[in-house]
């Protein structure tokens, strides 16, 4: 009896570590950052509660912050005083212990308006000098649409005397002043010609930990990528795709360079699955380095890269370095890093993507819980937002870096 009992048992335990295995090969992928495995071809996903969802775009909610355009709520992050607007979670976050990690140092914004006759100088380069001996270039940008350039020298310059250089189409001015102000304003006699090109990156984390996510992401994205194309149909649209892993998986990036055939990007896009990781740090320093140095158009052309990940770059001195002269490339040659943060995103990866954002005149986008879909998303350290459905963000946000013009967000609980 006592050893019919003892079989029994241990098949009961064999049993379980069998239905724990497996379900761990369903939700898994290896990375400790959370999320899992969707197979190569899948068509389905499910929530946390095991509801199936078909694979349709208007299903991920998200929201969008600016910290350009919330600057003052920015710095009070680096100490948090009770008179932010966030609930008592967030205030227990303080970015100053994230205070030039990774390099990076954004609590001395400079902007500078650059116009022609009174109308705005789009992708005009801008640079910021300290005109000290011996003389020094802190940071250059370009203008977005509406003439404005975003610096960010790595020190506060107040009272201290600059050069402020604009350049477009061969025509230039530059200014030297001593600096007391947050906006400054610079004319050109002439510029260049604008264009209506949009050249289109996404930058994708396909690892195991996205793999919550990632089939409804490519949902998303092939919705958007239709959306774009068909309001405006005046652009020449230009679409590239660099998805990335780590060191040691089956790639570390693979890319599909710029071209205006959207279909056969779409396609491209469908094949993608996630595996691989392994740990919660991922090639980011790479895939960001190899993205911006891409066939970039050149002239005044929209240009945006939307970076979906889940995890930070690896915290080595190089990748750091490199990771770092990526972002700072990406604003020499005017092109916005728009991140998607998605579930498991932690408050040191927040902070770095929305100093990518930040600094290359980007805006953050993140995954929010409203849908259901994925494991828990990180509630952002912002002030007030509305909840959209992913692919309306997205499209609401490309159209206003094309046009210049904001259109208010709809909450996804209102959308048809």
């Amino acid at each position: 009896m006592r050893r019919l009992l003892f079989f029994l048992v241990i098949s009961l335990f064999l049993s379980f570590l069998l239905c724990c295995a497996y379900d761990g090969y369903l939700r898994g992928g290896s990375d400790s950052g959370g999320g899992g495995y969707s197979p190569e071809g899948s068509s389905s996903g499910s929530n946390d509660d095991g509801n199936q969802y078909e694979l349709k775009p208007g299903q991920l909610t998200a929201g969008e912050w600016s910290d350009i355009k919330n600057y003052d709520f920015y710095l009070n992050l680096f100490n948090v005083n009770e008179s932010l607007n966030i609930n008592e979670d967030q205030r227990s976050r303080n970015f100053a212990v994230y205070k030039n990690y990774f390099g990076f140092e954004t609590r001395f914004m400079i902007t500078v308006n650059v116009d022609n006759q009174g109308q705005p100088v789009k992708d005009a380069v801008v640079e910021l000098y300290d005109a000290e001996e011996p003389l020094e270039l802190l940071f250059t940008a370009r203008t977005n649409v509406l003439g404005s350039a975003y610096l960010f020298p790595e020190y506060d310059l107040t009272d201290n005397s600059i050069i402020v250089r604009a350049v477009s189409g061969g025509n230039e001015n530059s200014m030297t002043f001593v600096y007391d102000a947050d906006n400054i304003q610079i004319t050109l006699d002439g510029s260049a010609a604008p264009q209506s090109i949009l050249d289109l990156m996404f930058v994708i984390d396909t690892t195991g930990s996205m793999g919550d996510e990632l089939n409804y992401l490519k949902s998303e994205i092939a919705n958007v990528i239709d959306g774009i194309s068909s309001s405006n149909a005046n652009y020449d649209i230009r679409l590239a795709l660099l998805f990335y892993r780590d060191i040691g998986d089956d790639y570390v990036t693979r890319y599909f360079d710029f071209t205006g055939n959207i279909n056969t990007q779409q396609e491209n896009l469908s094949k993608q699955f996630a595996a691989g990781g392994g740990d919660y740090p991922e090639a980011v320093d790479i895939a960001l380095s190899e993205a911006v140095e891409k066939d970039w158009s050149a002239g005044s052309a929209v240009r945006l890269i939307f970076h979906v990940c889940d995890a930070p770059p690896h915290n080595g001195q190089e990748n750091k370095t490199v990771f770092y002269n990526a972002v700072r490339t990406a604003a020499e040659k005017g092109i916005r890093i728009i991140p998607v943060a998605s579930s498991g995103v932690d408050l040191n990866t927040e902070f770095l993507l929305r100093q990518e954002a930040l600094m290359t005149g980007g805006t953050y986008i993140f995954l929010t819980d409203d849908s259901g879909i994925g494991y828990e998303h990180l509630k952002p350290t912002i002030g007030e937002y509305v909840v959209e459905y992913l692919n309306a963000c997205m499209i609401r946000v490309i159209n206003e870096y094309i046009t210049g013009e904001e259109t208010e967000p709809v909450p996804y609980y209102n959308a048809q």
